[in-house]
């Protein structure tokens, strides 16, 4: 077996292992005050090792401000599954509730419902622009396309590459956010030589997504690159690209351990993270300074700034991405820079219905 294929593997058992828990994390913190009473719920969209950041992220937050956090998620990424968790939620009482909305026009009711019943709520991670919604937190999606397509560019000239078809994969064809990536990469890529292909859904379950980029590069074997829009597609195609001895370059999303992995070796060329941790940790925040400050509950957008992978950097993001107490001590310093104040850093939540509006938060 390769080395990445064993990366891959033991990444896996690992995550699997750490699902069934949802539970505490050994960051070194004390809650400032036992604030136990007040119960928030985050609803994820599903469970893998890109939400187990953000659910770290969360949990992270909880015992920061001594509140009761629950996390609810499962790996199937189904919507209803997830929606009977928000359902659950709300029937329990928690006073207040963080939610990614996969995809946003399907949690148009569930969201009314809880707003009707006074419940203040924060999404993240996928836009649910057609919700009751007011407050989110999340990357500048439309803008990460054109800093990914910006960078493969770079790597493609690096690599002598002048012109050809880019294979472009999304995992959920619904999802506004990957539909805002998708256009920004092609924005990214104007004026070029290179012909984007349109975009082919390569479904979310890791053997689908496989099987899906299997077909899309045995189609297009004059590819000059694949670009995957969500964090499963970079280990995948990695993987597709060892065995079928592939000269394809590789970009896409999310700083997994696998994804980092497959930079390191040379597999994959440009990969751009959007600060997950923060997506889990501000909306508990949010909700927990809210309900135990008793002020308003900050709207807006709370922008996680997009960040770039590539060989030449990758090492500094390993130990951030693998080491818990690593990423709480780094984010605590740079929510001390940032997010020092949440009504200072919040955009206006209307942005996000403008793809490419400047940003208004530091970049790293």
């Amino acid at each position: 077996m390769s080395r990445f294929r064993t990366i891959l593997a033991l990444t896996t058992v690992l995550m699997l292992l750490a699902l069934p828990g949802l539970g505490a994390v050994a960051q070194d913190a004390t809650p400032a005050a036992d604030n136990s009473d007040v119960e928030i719920a985050y609803v994820l969209h599903g469970l893998n090792t890109f939400t187990e950041r953000m659910k770290v992220g969360a949990e992270d937050a909880g015992r920061d401000y001594g509140v009761s956090l629950e996390v609810f998620g499962d790996a199937s990424f189904d919507t209803p599954t997830h929606q009977a968790f928000f359902e659950t939620a709300l029937q329990r009482g928690f006073d207040g509730i963080a939610v990614v909305t996969l995809p946003g026009d399907q949690w148009i009711t569930p969201i009314q419902q809880a707003v009707d019943q006074g419940v203040p709520l924060v999404g993240a991670n996928v836009t649910g622009l057609e919700t009751a919604l007011t407050a989110w937190v999340g990357q500048d999606e439309y803008n990460s396309g054109v800093i990914l397509g910006d960078e493969l560019l770079n790597q493609l000239e690096t690599a002598g590459v002048a012109e050809g078809k880019v294979a472009v994969g999304i995992c959920s064809a619904a999802a506004q956010v990957l539909q805002d990536r998708d256009s920004g990469l092609r924005k990214a890529f104007e004026g070029t030589s290179f012909e984007v292909l349109e975009a082919q859904e390569v479904l979310i379950p890791v053997p689908d997504n496989y099987g899906r980029w299997e077909n899309i590069m045995a189609a297009n074997p004059d590819a000059v690159a694949a670009v995957g829009l969500c964090s499963i597609d970079i280990p995948n195609l990695a993987q597709l690209k060892e065995r079928t001895g592939g000269t394809w370059l590789i970009g896409g999303y999310d700083l997994d351990p696998p994804t980092l992995q497959a930079i390191q070796d040379g597999w994959a060329q440009v990969t751009v993270g959007q600060q997950e941790y923060l997506q889990g940790y501000l909306p508990v925040r949010l909700l927990a300074e809210h309900l135990i400050n008793g002020t308003e509950l900050v709207e807006g957008w709370q922008e996680t700034p997009t960040e770039t992978v590539t060989a030449d950097n990758v090492a500094d993001y390993v130990s951030r991405q693998t080491d818990n107490q690593v990423q709480y001590d780094f984010y605590q310093e740079y929510m001390d820079e940032n997010f020092a104040d949440l009504e200072a850093s919040a955009r206006p939540y209307d942005d996000l219905r403008t793809p490419g509006m400047p940003r208004a938060t530091p970049e790293s």
